[in-house]
């Protein structure tokens, strides 16, 4: 048969079936099971074709199709497994099982089932038997199809799934080149961007599961979805909306963050406490775990997002560092070398890799208290350094200390009204008022944090000073009962930590419009000043490219018409751009435009075929 011929054929049967509607039934079962062999033999052969081709272009053409031959498989395997359970197939005697198996199944006549005792137990043990597959992978493909394709009703007949505007999704990935983008050209790939994918369609399913009660339809009492959000909405119809949003990465993230919001919610679990934990001691390594609050996460995030960006000085001194040859290490004491001691990281609950912090913290390694005084050292000397000599000055002193916190890295609030205050030896930013008392690793984290928060001007070291930007609205100021706010790094700060950060804080009051655009901005005043960057990123959260995920504090600002054409050094055409999204701008891969007001990006036509201006999303704060 010649190729064309094979065209027509299959095209008038594909045309056929689509006019026939779904509901009715155009092949029988011995003309589907043939129609399906030869497919497969054809995949076969077409995949062993692929195989030589040299042209990049048919490439990523066969990439695109070999995507949505995946995809339609994902949700094959779900509605078969379905249809197995729903038609009690696992019930069948065992002559049934050979005939199928040996091609010579009579459908015309009506199935024999077992008399007595079935073959198998159920539909997962038939699948897992007779597809070869692991049990649990066979069970999950049942419990799938529970969530967004069908259950089963106590007399065995199918009924709605679980989930059903998921199942909606779901259905939607049936026909993958009904969303083609050039549906005349008679190879046109489908468009993966805007087709549902049923792997994250069954991936939130699954999450959504968890949050609900046990499914009892299969014993006569109805169950449906009850999980629901903040503002009374069913959790599923959040979910099914932000299925529907482009692109993944930014539609992965929200799902994300509303399952976790979910969970944070509703949780159970103890929260770990906060500290500084002294961990293993591997090869010469020494392992540290930190636990810290939202207002300080932030402070470690911004301090790593600067030490990643070479292009500034702190940011190369800190690489420059960490690529220098490390001297060889000594000998480990006889404390650190027993490292054949079984692990201590097979924990439940909420402990980590280390054990939660009592009065006396045990050391992996050696089971004792790690802060007690180790044998044959003098009271105040630092482990591991020669008897009778003076312990070491710097920074080791605020890791291994028992001596309370020194007064300048104290609060303001943590001096009693009746003392004076004392000189600071170190200028800056005071950090928050702690407790009288508080755990060894709370102290170790506080003294941490005065380090961050308190920087020597006299040392010539180029440093980082970590810098936290909040978000919060005018009306929560306002009413600073009800305050919350979101970092630039996406961490959200409760009240009591917001209101904390400003007594101290330096506040910049962008103003914006209905179209939120920043109309006025309060500042410090060819390249744009730090306030207007600023100001640009708190408008756009990141870069303007939709699904990019670089960090805030690593981008670059691009003007929206370019210096040496004319262009101007003002707020609304401050573009921030990731570098590699900078030079496709200016190599024309993507295009910049302006609606009311704010920048918008146009992807090229293969990555949207609408081709409609966007913004990212990714860094939404609501």
């Amino acid at each position: 048969m010649e190729m064309q011929q094979l065209s027509r054929t299959l095209t008038a049967l594909a045309d056929q079936m689509a006019d026939q509607g779904d509901d009715e039934q155009l092949l029988g079962a011995p003309q589907l099971l043939q129609a399906q062999s030869l497919c497969l033999k054809l995949m076969a052969r077409l995949s062993r074709q692929a195989e030589q081709l040299a042209d990049p272009r048919a490439a990523v053409a066969y990439a695109q199709f070999a995507e949505g031959f995946s995809r339609q498989a994902t949700r094959s395997n779900i509605i078969a497994a379905s249809l197995v359970e729903t038609t009690a197939a696992h019930a069948l005697n065992l002559q049934e099982f050979d005939d199928l198996c040996a091609g010579r199944t009579d459908f015309s006549a009506e199935p024999r089932f077992a008399a007595g005792r079935t073959v198998y137990q159920d539909a997962a043990n038939l699948l897992a038997n007779l597809l070869d597959l692991n049990y649990f992978e066979a069970s999950r493909r049942v419990d799938d199809a529970h969530l967004v394709h069908a259950r089963r009703e106590l007399t065995g007949a199918a009924c709605a799934p679980r989930f059903t505007l998921l199942a909606e999704h779901f259905a939607t990935a049936s026909d993958p080149l009904a969303a083609s983008s050039n549906a005349s050209s008679p190879w046109s790939p489908p468009d993966l961007h805007h087709l549902r994918d049923p792997r994250e369609v069954l991936k939130t399913a699954r999450a959504l599961d968890k949050f609900e009660p046990e499914d009892t339809t299969f014993d006569g009492i109805p169950t449906s979805a009850t999980a629901t959000a903040p503002d009374g909405a069913l959790l599923e119809e959040h979910a099914s909306a932000l299925l529907a949003e482009f692109p993944m990465r930014t539609r992965q993230k929200h799902l994300a963050t509303l399952i976790k919001e979910y969970k944070d919610a509703h949780a159970q679990t103890r929260t770990p406490p906060l500290g500084l934990f002294r961990g293993r001691v591997v090869n010469g390594v020494h392992e540290f775990i930190v636990r810290v609050c939202a207002l300080d996460a932030e402070l470690w995030i911004s301090l790593i997002a600067q030490a990643d960006n070479k292009r500034t000085q702190a940011g190369a001194a800190a690489r420059q560092a960490s690529e220098q040859p490390r001297p060889e290490q000594p000998e480990q004491s006889e404390r650190s070398e027993q490292s054949d001691q079984p692990e201590q990281s097979e924990r439940s609950g909420n402990s980590g890799p280390l054990e939660e912090a009592t009065s006396h913290e045990e050391s992996p390694e050696q089971g004792t208290p790690i802060d007690e005084q180790p044998a044959g050292e003098l009271p105040g000397e630092l482990p591991g350094e020669p008897p009778g000599e003076p312990p070491s000055e710097g920074p080791d002193e605020l890791w291994h200390s028992d001596d309370p916190l020194p007064e300048w890295a104290r609060g303001e609030d943590s001096l009693s009204s009746d003392a004076d205050p004392p000189d600071r030896t170190a200028p800056g930013a005071a950090a928050p008022a702690m407790p009288g008392s508080c755990t060894v690793p709370e102290r170790r984290l506080n003294a941490l944090n005065a380090v961050l928060r308190n920087i020597d001007p006299e040392n010539s070291t180029k440093r980082i000073t970590p810098e936290i930007v909040v978000h919060a609205s005018y009306e929560d100021l306002n009413d600073l009962a009800s305050l919350h706010g979101i970092t630039a790094h996406g961490v959200k700060l409760s009240a009591p930590e917001l209101r904390t950060m400003l007594c101290e804080a330096k506040v910049l009051s962008p103003i914006y419009n209905a179209d939120g655009v920043i109309m006025d901005i309060g500042r410090d005043a060819r390249l744009f000043p730090r306030w207007m960057k600023l100001a640009a990123r708190d408008r756009d959260g990141g870069c303007l490219v939709p699904g990019c995920t670089v960090e805030p504090a690593l981008l670059e600002f691009h003007h929206f018409k370019p210096w040496s054409k004319g262009g101007h050094t003002r707020l609304q055409d401050c573009c921030p751009l990731c570098s590699t999204h900078h030079v496709m701008v200016h190599s024309g891969y993507l295009r910049l435009v302006k609606i009311k007001g704010l920048p918008y990006v146009i992807l090229p036509r293969h990555q949207d075929p609408e081709k409609q201006p966007r913004r990212n999303s990714y860094f939404a704060r609501t």
